[in-house]
């Protein structure tokens, strides 16, 4: 038998059954409705728990509804509301990881974000001897991004591999490499 997280896990496989359970003592379930709202780049994902019987909240979601879960990082929130009354209860992330067993053929297994990342950075290889912005072939005109655009589409995605990364080796136990400040007074 599969022992249910007490936790909201860090990365979940889209086609897979996804369960955890969430104590709230302020918040008992018989009172508060717990609601999870899920946003990043690939989509939007709302989902619900349902009373536990035993004092703790449960989120089930079964696999016809995160086979289309589109694979990405998202970023979470935790509310509960009993009618009138709404809190956050907390924030993180989660990475969706693709169903290998809807793909068939060559598979490339990079994320959405290390693909842009990626061919973002073969264009800045390929213009580094180039400065033309526009051009015109056998009449037709071609615009290309400036090297500001390009650079900003650069750190845009470079930012969203850094989260995948982070959140990938978090769920491997490993650890993140970000720094912890702290300021005496």
């Amino acid at each position: 038998m599969t022992t249910i997280p007490t936790t909201e896990p860090s990365q979940v496989r889209a086609g897979d059954t996804v369960k955890w359970t969430r104590a709230l003592s302020d918040y008992p379930p018989a009172t508060w409705t717990l609601s999870y709202a899920l946003r990043g780049l690939p989509g939007e994902i709302d989902i619900t728990a349902s009373d536990n019987g035993d004092g703790t909240h449960l989120v089930s979601v079964a696999p016809a509804t995160t086979a289309v879960w589109e694979p990405g990082v998202y970023n979470w929130s935790a509310k509960v509301t009993d009618g009138s009354d709404v809190y956050t209860v907390d924030l993180g992330s989660i990475i969706v990881l693709e169903d290998l067993s809807s793909v068939s053929g060559a598979y490339d297994g990079r994320t959405h974000a290390r693909k842009t990342l990626d061919a973002l950075e073969a264009v800045i290889q390929g213009r580094a001897s180039r400065s033309d912005l526009n051009y015109t072939i056998a009449g037709r005109s071609l615009q290309h991004m400036s090297h500001k655009e390009i650079r900003d589409e650069w750190s845009f995605w470079r930012q969203q591999v850094v989260m995948e990364e982070k959140a990938e080796r978090i769920a491997n136990g490993e650890g993140h490499s970000g720094r912890i400040k702290a300021r005496f007074v």
